[in-house]
């Protein structure tokens, strides 16, 4: 007879599995999913109102689909897993960065919500961020003073933008900021979004150091809008898969350069 956790940790995996079925889908009946995982229907309905209640799916006529929420959260969940080994170890440099009583910055995106994992036994520090997703995930921790810019939440996105946002930003100096970018090249720092754009701005002005962690993925090219020149960057942590005429340049560009390698 399998024990209580046993069963409890085998439904949280079916839950996991179901949100991955319907992200694929769009949309499954109480039937399907019943056959797929080989559970009763009672029990795909249990699962569907437990998953409900927490807003990550919404019930259909004899089934379900993702509900907006989940939707959001499922992609970013899904964005932070794509090199998850090299964001942990770029996680855990700039972690080495970091000393009892510092404050700093931390912008929205995965690899600077794996930056605030590997931070959350710092102690006496105090955290800026825009990121509710960084917010959840230090939150109630008796080592950190945890701030958010406040301002309006991003549709799509787990994070904070807007004047109120940049505003607020404005009134703090720090050690150092984080940022996390979505491309690169021999020109600067670049970001899909032109209002996450300005609060990665408003964090460099206020820091005495800005770090960018990014994988090595984000220098094959530049995205939408650059936010910062090389010259506002003092460090960059990424991953040791650099390719090495990209090196080359970056060497040129930063100050400091470290190449991450994962455990």
């Amino acid at each position: 007879m399998r024990s209580r956790q046993a069963i409890v940790d085998a439904m949280k995996s079916r839950h996991a599995r179901i949100l991955e079925r319907l992200a694929a889908s769009g949309e499954d009946s109480v039937q399907a999913l019943a056959e797929h995982f080989q559970v009763s229907v009672m029990t795909i309905r249990r699962d569907l109102t437990e998953l409900e209640a927490k807003g990550e799916l919404t019930r259909t006529h004899g089934g379900a689909m993702l509900s907006r929420a989940g939707i959001i959260e499922f992609a970013f969940r899904e964005k932070g897993q794509r090199h998850a080994e090299e964001k942990r170890a770029i996680a855990c440099e700039a972690a080495a960065l970091v000393h009892p009583g510092m404050t700093i910055t931390l912008d929205t995106g995965t690899t600077t919500l794996e930056a605030a994992k590997a931070l959350a036994g710092v102690p006496e520090l105090t955290v800026l961020t825009s990121s509710l997703a960084i917010a959840s995930a230090l939150y109630g921790r008796p080592n950190i003073s945890l701030l958010l810019a406040g301002g309006a939440v991003r549709a799509g996105s787990p994070d904070l933008y807007g004047w109120l946002t940049e505003e607020n930003l404005k009134q703090f100096h720090v050690d150092i900021a984080f940022i996390g970018a979505d491309g690169a090249d021999r020109e600067g720092v670049f970001t899909t979004d032109v209002d996450v754009a300005r609060v990665s701005q408003a964090m460099i002005a206020s820091a005495g150091e800005t770090v960018l962690v990014a994988d090595h993925t984000k220098f094959a090219r530049p995205a939408f809008v650059r936010f910062a020149s090389w010259r506002e960057i003092g460090r960059v942590i990424t991953g040791k898969e650099m390719a090495a005429n990209t090196r080359r340049w970056l060497k040129k560009s930063v100050k400091a350069v470290t190449y991450a390698k994962p455990a």
